[in-house]
């Protein structure tokens, strides 16, 4: 997200906050070695009691070392760990995909991390996840950010039943029997995402939503698994995991979605990207495939989208953490 970051291993006094930046690969090393202790330390998921499921786990610390091993293009690591996630059986994907982020999908079995969270009624239990994503208009539940695309809509291949889960569109009518009417200051075409859309109002209003936030699904680790196997030529795994995502999309309806059978490295390159795209959609991860991929330049132009080599890969540093650094943490280029 920022680049080179300062090594910071242990709480800080105020006069040791003056830290230089040290290059990306040592952090990077960090965050290894961590995960490698995590996943020799920490319990499976089934080795937790009901009561404590949401607490990292072993699978856990070996997915996100799959994902960090992608985004260092060390495709043969990532499978690996990958590989250790799948065989421990600990995780399947969840029979329905919308209802993965309803109630009923709280730490269901596709579930490798998520942040569980509780709307009491004095509030500070929950976040404002759900809040800031929700509908604006009619029923007002939030503010309306983040917002799909005309180019995520048009992503879907015919009738994915993904789309509908995914988006919710003007005159759709929800679950709970409301028929969705944007507030005309939001413009045309208003959408809003139906994986942050809850049915009921916290109880105590602002911010207090208890909806639980999934940071890492088990299809996200089949899609990671899919493109490490294709880009280290084995072609027929890529095929395996990223049509098992398929699969669970279809929803039993063999007449869409069919399996992927192309073998040649670059087109399934590009059929995995597009899974990841559809199948992760509005869960905050495609603008960092963009980056990672080699492709934002690119993608963001065909958009009208101004996107600039060597300033955009990563963020501008806070000026407050410059501040307090006393200038020995210096600017990202370009900002």
């Amino acid at each position: 997200t920022y680049g080179d970051l300062p090594l910071i291993e242990t709480p800080l006094n105020p006069d040791e906050y003056q830290q230089a930046r040290v290059s990306k690969e040592t952090i990077y090393a960090f965050i290894e070695e961590d995960l490698e202790f995590a996943a020799a330390n920490l319990p499976e998921k089934s080795e937790y009691p009901a009561s404590e499921l949401g607490r990292a786990t072993a699978g856990a610390a070996k997915s996100f070392l799959a994902k960090v091993h992608l985004f260092q293009n060390e495709f043969q690591e990532a499978y690996d760990r990958a590989q250790e996630v799948i065989a421990s059986g600990e995780y399947e994907l969840y029979p329905d995909y919308e209802g993965i982020f309803r109630r009923e999908g709280e730490h269901s079995s596709e579930s490798i991390f998520e942040v569980s969270t509780v709307a009491l009624e004095a509030g500070g239990g929950g976040s404002q996840f759900n809040e800031v994503q929700g509908i604006r208009g009619n029923p007002n539940n939030g503010w309306g950010f983040n917002g799909p695309s005309d180019d995520l809509m048009a992503a879907y291949e015919e009738n994915d039943p993904r789309l509908a889960a995914t988006i919710i569109n003007e005159g759709d009518t929800l679950p709970s029997g409301e028929i969705v009417m944007p507030d005309p200051n939001m413009g045309a075409n208003a959408r809003f995402s139906r994986k942050a859309w809850l049915p009921e109002r916290p109880p105590s209003g602002f911010g207090n939503s208890g909806a639980n936030i999934r940071l890492f699904r088990y299809a996200d680790l089949l899609l990671i698994a899919a493109e490490a196997a294709n880009e280290i030529g084995n072609s027929s795994q890529a095929l395996q995991y990223v049509n098992l995502v398929r699969e669970r999309a279809r929803q039993g309806n063999e007449n869409i979605l069919p399996d992927l059978t192309m073998t040649e490295q670059s087109e399934l390159r590009e059929a995995i990207y597009h899974e990841r795209r559809v199948e992760l959609a509005m869960e905050q991860h495609r603008y960092f495939d963009l980056v990672r991929q080699g492709r934002a330049q690119e993608v963001f132009a065909a958009l009208g989208i101004t996107w600039t080599p060597g300033k955009h890969e990563v963020y501008p540093i806070p000026q407050s953490e410059i501040d307090i650094s006393g200038g020995s943490i210096i600017q990202n280029p370009g900002y």
